[in-house]
């Protein structure tokens, strides 16, 4: 009878099955980590790439409305005055005429949230001339006589001021034409001055005026449009209502601006280089000839901005140590008092701004409307700014 060996039993020991685990759990550790260092460089990348292109979207929509800013405004006689006018949902408001003011009073453009400037953009759109037209007559409730009716049409909106500036502060009033009597070059307008005397001047901005206020609210950079809200509720402004503030980019935390003004002493003419940044509103000075509102504001030759903006991932690691900066961060020196103060970026309202990734952009404005102004003459003498 044979002797039969039982069979050879093969398989792994229980050292090499542990080993295995080890080895199997190690590289599934490792390529978690790869997985996860590479999630969070994509998302930091993505997330400054966010910031870039929401600050360049917020740029690119202020700078586009103040470039065109003063158009048709920028007459003497009405440059610096303030405008009544009815929203389309039947406000009455008011606000000043001039190309871009920076923080204009809270009863005009309610603040933004903390540390952030407001700006309110004001321009016409009418392809007729910005230095108005005569009355050829006397005017009388609803109806202006003009000496050139053809440049006006339907539905324009018009600014009719006497030849003498009226005493400060300076007030107007809009007026929409109905219809035109070409014949008679008659533009039947409501609701109207009456007893402007001939000569006084009608001012055309267009058919569809350009009034914009922008302020941060709740993080976002928010629009409003004056001629169809009204932008000094301080109820909706506070609640950042989107039917009345219309956000154009997210994830913005800071707006900043400045006047770049011509600071030659008056009775002297401006020689239109900006000697100065700052945040002083153009004002009435002492000077009683070239100190007058007008000059003032064409002496405000550019506007000076920086925006903010904020990548959406919260970073547990605090990357940011220091708030941003820009040119108006640091005063200069007395003797070059080309930023007299320092106008930094205050982010500590929200306590954990340092878990966040920030892209600051800035750019220069330059007033173009308003720049040419210095040297027209004026209505007090024949003398420009």
């Amino acid at each position: 009878m044979r002797n039969i060996q039982p069979r050879q039993h093969r398989g792994f020991s229980l050292v090499e099955v542990m080993v295995g685990l080890a080895i199997g759990m190690a590289t599934v550790v490792i390529m978690l980590q790869m997985l996860s260092n590479s999630d969070t460089m994509k998302r930091t990348a993505s997330g400054g790439n966010d910031a870039q292109m929401t600050g360049t979207l917020a740029l690119y929509t202020l700078e586009r409305d103040i470039r065109a800013s003063g158009y048709g405004i920028s007459a003497y006689n009405i440059l610096g005055c303030k405008l009544t006018f009815k929203t389309t949902s039947g406000a009455s408001v008011t606000v000043p005429l001039a190309p871009t003011t920076i923080n204009a009073p809270g009863d005009t453009v309610p603040p933004g949230d903390d540390n952030t400037d407001t700006l309110l953009v004001v321009y016409g759109n009418s392809d007729g001339s910005s230095e108005g037209d005569a009355l050829i007559t006397t005017s009388t409730s609803g109806s202006y006589q003009v000496a050139t009716g053809s440049t006006f049409h339907k539905d324009d909106v018009v600014i009719a001021q006497a030849t003498v500036r009226p005493p400060e502060p300076c007030t107007v009033t809009s007026d929409v034409v109905n219809s035109i009597d070409e014949a008679t070059s008659t533009l039947n307008v409501t609701p109207g001055v009456s007893g402007l005397a001939l000569g006084s001047v009608i001012y055309n901005i267009g058919p569809a005026p350009v009034i914009h206020a922008y302020a941060v609210r709740k993080g976002n950079l928010t629009m409003c449009d004056y001629t169809a809200n009204d932008c000094s509720d301080a109820t909706a402004a506070a609640a950042a209502d989107p039917a009345v503030w219309v956000p154009i980019a997210g994830n913005i935390v800071s707006l900043r601006a400045q006047y770049g003004r011509d600071t030659t002493a008056p009775p002297a003419p401006m020689v239109g280089v900006v000697d100065t940044y700052d945040q002083t509103t153009p004002a009435t000075p002492a000077d009683p000839l070239n100190g007058t509102p007008h000059c003032a504001w064409a002496r405000a030759l550019s506007v000076r901005m920086a925006v903010v903006a904020r990548s959406g991932a919260y970073d547990k690691d605090g990357p940011t140590t220091a708030a941003p900066s820009w040119s108006g961060s640091t005063a200069a020196p007395s003797a070059s008092p080309k930023n007299p103060t320092a106008l930094t970026f205050d982010l500590s309202a929200d306590a954990n701004w340092q878990n966040y990734r920030y892209k600051t952009l800035e750019t220069t404005v330059p007033l173009r409307n308003a720049i040419w102004q210095g040297g027209q003459p004026t209505y007090q003498g024949g003398q420009g700014c």
